[in-house]
């Protein structure tokens, strides 16, 4: 095995994925925290559901949206210098929203520094994770999606505890050391891939954003992420107005956590069978039945810890299988600013999805509404995921250089070696 190739599913590999999963689980794990402080927030500043979800909906854009220029930064730069960047603006931003005294400064600080912050290095690590494998890509993809699962699983119900003894401006301080420390050893971990192009793969990302796989992928990602950043929002909220204990209604977010873990790993391990592909259209079309016993739970906690539980397998898998799905359609040339792209309409959704949740919720009475919505974007976006090939996209057959572009391993069965991978890491 050259030089050129070693580094693939090798210890420094996997190495590279734990730092990926810390980093990213802490990002995740502290924005996802967000439901556990509305009602703390929307007391202080006396606004309602609507106004104040704002602040999670604008922070999610940017984390997602910033992903289709931190994506190409990653192809150019490698994700090291992002996570210094990116983790001192979150921190920073956790701080400032701790001194706001308006609930529009929490759109601006927490927005640009938790938002913006994350999504410099949040995308740029799960693409730079698939540079690393080859055999292994979804499991890794797995790996490094599992923190999300455990930083919400930790992180919400002690956001949740502090709160009550602390207060919300204490404990976003607290959550900003927290999330120093983690950044800190996933940098230690984390590393450029000689697999990773430094730039001049703008062409074949055009090419990508032409495909109708991608165009079908970020749609569904859209409706997906308005649903779920939706029931992120509000699930505590919700449980506790139907008369659930703030502690119990907390915990809801764990059991989605732990179970997100349960749905990273399971799902990846047997996407060399299924395909990741159809996994993922399984994973996507599984959410709205969660969303169902949302509907018809009306604070019967059993039936809302089965929401939880089914909302967290089928939303891990989505995001372990991502990565992968996007090798396997358009290789890895690009990769950076291609997953950057799909975050960005990921984005969008996360924008509009909590806004439309709290304004409804807002407006009617009937608890029905705002969760009938949910559950809608959820099955919309299934469908549409459904309409996807599950081929690899021919690039040869639409241009006649594009072979050249595409420079890459695509999947994990590929012979080639390119001459991509003779580049030295940075």
């Amino acid at each position: 095995m050259s030089e050129a190739t070693d580094h693939f599913d090798s210890p420094r590999a996997w190495a590279v994925a734990i730092g990926a999963s810390i980093a990213n689980g802490v990002a995740f794990g502290v924005l996802y925290t967000f439901g556990a402080f509305v009602s703390s927030m929307g007391e202080e500043f006396d606004t309602k559901l609507g106004p104040t979800s704002i602040v999670f909906g604008v922070s999610m854009f940017l984390f997602f949206g910033t992903g289709a220029i931190s994506g190409r930064w990653a192809d150019r730069y490698g994700p090291r210098p992002l996570l210094i960047i990116g983790g001192t603006l979150f921190c920073g931003g956790l701080v400032a929203t701790s001194f706001v005294t308006a609930i529009w400064q929490g759109y601006i600080v927490y927005g640009l520094g938790c938002g913006f912050g994350g999504g410099i290095f949040c995308s740029p690590l799960f693409s730079t994770v698939a540079t690393f494998f080859v055999k292994y890509r979804a499991l890794a993809q797995g790996v490094a999606a599992t923190g999300s699962g455990i930083g919400t699983l930790a992180l919400v119900p002690f956001a949740k505890a502090i709160i009550e003894t602390e207060g919300w401006r204490s404990s976003y301080r607290i959550l900003a050391v927290i999330s120093a420390m983690g950044f800190l050893v996933g940098l230690v971990l984390v590393r450029r891939s000689p697999s990773q192009a430094p730039g001049g793969a703008q062409g074949h990302v055009r090419r990508v954003m032409r495909t109708k796989e991608f165009k079908t992928i970020s749609v569904a990602f859209g409706l997906m992420s308005m649903a779920l950043m939706g029931a992120f929002a509000f699930v505590i909220k919700f449980a506790e107005d139907d008369g659930i204990a703030p502690s119990k209604a907390a915990l809801l977010m764990s059991v989605v956590g732990a179970s997100s873990i349960l749905g990273r790993l399971l799902l990846t391990a047997v996407a060399g069978k299924l395909g990741s592909v159809r996994l993922l259209q399984i994973a996507l079309l599984a959410q709205p039945v969660a969303y169902f016993f949302w509907i018809i739970a009306n604070g019967r906690y059993f039936l809302l810890v089965i929401f939880a539980a089914l909302l967290g397998l089928t939303y891990g898998g989505f995001v372990a299988l991502a990565g992968d799905v996007v090798a396997f359609y358009f290789g890895l040339m690009g990769i950076g600013a291609v997953t950057g792209m799909l975050f960005f309409w990921s984005g969008f959704g996360s924008l509009a999805g909590p806004p439309i949740v709290g304004f409804l919720a807002d407006l009617s009475t009937l608890r029905v509404v705002p969760l009938g919505a949910v559950f809608a974007m959820a099955l919309l976006g299934a469908l549409v995921l459904l309409t996807a090939a599950t081929k690899p996209v021919n690039f040869e057959a639409n241009a006649p250089t594009s072979s050249a572009a595409r420079s890459d391993v695509p999947a994990a069965t590929s012979k080639s070696r390119p001459t991509v991978f003779e580049l030295e890491p940075v």
